[in-house]
């Protein structure tokens, strides 16, 4: 694979964060340093992801990085004009990874295939191909993880309501305490709590650290070849506590 900055699974310093949108505008980056939130902005273009990600050792990225395979397969046969092979509606939809997150939070994530969140994963695979690749792993072997803040938030029960919405200002609040319980947030509680994009990025950061670790919800033998094609969400597989490793792995 060739790309025009280093891999990011070759270098061995920080974690970098990603609340990825279709447009800069409300996209978010965050980079911790161990335990140390030491970087978080808004208004992210993929170059600046880009550059952050040159500093640091794994990047998780909150956006779908591939499509469910009967989708794929249905829309080609589509085409190429000739009849598409059966598939059962919810095989359109959703990917294994999907479901597999429903089981362990409780919370589906969105249809990468029929929702706007599609629109994010075409700007999310263009990053992908710049930070690790043409035909990368989208499990995240290639230093490239796909992780899902919403679905960490529902894992580790940390608020009962949205934290969304622009008066979820108190479940914002209760996170950034949570999270601030096991990492050094320093100057930036206040800009987490404003904004949910700048929250979510932070989060990110701390999933692909957990991830790194294998302290994340991998995919099963099983389902291994199909997560390289369709992407696998990275959501914790234990507690909040597990946080205080990443001080160990601190470049």
């Amino acid at each position: 694979m060739h790309s025009t900055r280093p891999r990011v699974h070759d270098l061995q310093m920080r974690l970098l964060g990603v609340d990825l949108a279709s447009q800069p505008k409300n996209t978010s980056v965050a980079v911790l340093d161990g335990t140390t939130l030491v970087h978080l902005a808004s208004e992210a273009d993929d170059d600046a992801v880009i550059e952050l990600a040159s500093d640091c050792a794994v990047v998780g990225i909150d956006a779908p990085l591939g499509w469910p395979d009967a989708f794929v397969d249905v829309v080609t046969a589509h085409h190429r004009g000739v009849s598409p092979p059966p598939a059962n509606p919810k095989d359109l939809q959703l990917r294994r990874t999907d479901h597999i997150v429903a089981e362990h939070s409780g919370k589906r994530p969105l249809s990468v295939s029929t929702d706007r969140i599609g629109v994010v994963a075409l700007r999310a695979i263009r990053l992908l191909e710049r930070l690790a690749g043409a035909g990368a792993d989208r499990s995240g072997g290639a230093g490239v993880y796909e992780t899902y803040p919403g679905g960490a938030v529902a894992a580790w029960a940390l608020v009962d309501r949205s934290y969304k919405r622009a008066d979820s200002g108190p479940e914002r609040a209760s996170i950034v305490a949570a999270l601030g319980r096991h990492l050094n947030l320093g100057k930036f509680t206040e800009q987490m709590v404003a904004s949910d994009d700048d929250l979510d990025a932070v989060l990110c950061a701390a999933i692909v650290g957990l991830a790194a670790d294998g302290r994340t919800h991998a995919p099963r033998e099983s389902d291994k070849a199909q997560a390289t094609r369709e992407g696998w969400i990275h959501i914790p597989s234990g507690p909040i506590e597990d946080l205080a490793m990443l001080a160990n792995i601190n470049g």
